[in-house]
């Protein structure tokens, strides 16, 4: 539980980064000055995103060959320095350069988070800590953002809510480097105990392949899914239902909750065995889809509330496969090379939301609002297929 609860902190902080163009993108389009800032602001994000998702599949290797403690340090200790370095950029390009390499550092930060809690929990109970560890991102996430809007709200600019942020990730680096040092197992044994078979072993890792190309597979069209509604849904609201703006982002808030809800939902099935498991990722993406082609259906006689209840159920469903997918699946079907394959699996993951803004944005322009729902349906739709693929290539 120690463990679990240094993890839990430290992927927390790690948001200080992540989050921190939210507070910087009003601040820079509010200012003349920083005009040139504000224009390169969505390319930055999306390259970071591209770099972040690419830089776990590499994460996940490093933290089965060095171990995922010593990862987990450097990971914040880069995105610290990454953070500072760029609260003294006044140029885009290097305000990228230094975007670039904190998501790179902060992308080895879940494949050591995954492997250090493979190697300290239970196998019986590893479904319920990754469950509680997928929680962190979504506090550390809202947490991080409301520290940020309260530093803009008493007058701090660019270099306030950088200062703030890069400070938020060395405190999480001190916590975490003294809290793992502090929990470290006496003996040095690793609960990952095939790890020397596995890498001795080529045929093992050629039976790993298979599934855990089903899981990326399933991950990418979940993470396509659940960022487009997190992006698009005040425009879906306003389009829809004639929603003021301003109640409509408010109402968006909803989803994350749900997601949240249906996130813990997840840890009661994360520790059944392989039919249990299926069951939590097939039927609820499914769920998902059968939700959106309602509301693909329902168009424009839908009233606004039911249109918030169906989108944050089909969050509340997509989120479990997520959180599984994103965790005890591929850590038991990896065997000794546990955080290799998360590490593959949500990084592939973490593509996805690369694609999602422009990706529905074009589906938006050509065929409306009610196209949209379809195309998300059909892609939470082949995500169920996926689980299933995913389940037969390898029981878990």
């Amino acid at each position: 539980m120690p463990t679990l609860a240094v993890l839990f902190f430290g992927y927390a902080c790690c948001y200080c980064h992540r989050a921190d163009l939210s507070a910087l993108a009003p601040l820079w389009a509010g200012d003349p000055g920083a005009a040139a800032m504000s224009r390169a602001l969505p390319d930055i994000a999306s390259l970071g995103m591209l770099v972040y998702g690419l830089g776990k599949m590499a994460g996940g290797m490093l933290a089965d060959r060095f171990g995922g403690r010593r990862l987990f340090v450097a990971a914040l200790c880069g995105a610290t320095i990454a953070e500072f370095s760029a609260s003294r950029c006044e140029t885009p390009v290097t305000f990228a350069l230094c975007r670039v390499c904190g998501m790179a550092a902060l992308s080895l930060a879940w494949p050591s988070v995954g492997k250090v809690a493979s190697e300290s929990t239970p196998v019986a109970r590893l479904g319920t800590a990754m469950m509680i560890l997928s929680q962190s991102y979504l506090l550390g996430d809202a947490t991080v953002r409301a520290l940020l809007a309260a530093v803009v709200a008493n007058g701090g600019g660019p270099v306030d809510v950088l200062g703030t942020a890069s400070a938020g990730l060395a405190l999480g680096a001190v916590v975490v480097g003294l809290g793992l040092f502090c929990t470290r197992p006496r003996d040095g044994a690793s609960r990952d105990t095939q790890s020397a078979l596995v890498r001795a072993n080529p045929a093992t890792m050629r039976s790993l392949l298979r599934p855990m190309v089903w899981m990326a597979l399933m991950n990418v069209s979940l993470v396509f899914v659940r960022e487009s509604l997190s992006l698009w849904t005040p425009f879906l609201l306003v389009d829809l239902c004639a929603m003021p703006a301003s109640s409509a982002v408010r109402a968006s808030a909803l989803l994350p909750l749900a997601s949240a809800a249906g996130a813990l939902l997840s840890g009661p099935f994360g520790d059944r065995g392989a039919r249990g498991l299926l069951r939590a990722t097939f039927a609820p993406a499914l769920l998902g889809a059968l939700l959106l082609l309602v509301l693909a259906g329902a168009g424009r006689d839908a009233g606004p509330w039911f249109v918030i209840a169906a989108l944050a159920a089909t969050s509340a469903c997509l989120a479990m496969p997520l959180t599984l997918g994103s965790g005890v699946l591929p850590l038991r079907a990896g065997a000794g090379r546990s955080a290799t394959m998360l590490g593959f699996v949500d990084g592939t993951g973490s593509l996805g939301a690369v694609l999602a803004g422009g990706g529905l944005a074009r589906v938006l322009s050509a065929a409306g609002t009610g196209g949209a729902f379809v195309a998300l349906a059909v892609t939470a739709a082949l995500a169920s297929l996926f689980a299933v693929a995913a389940s037969r290539g390898k029981r878990t």
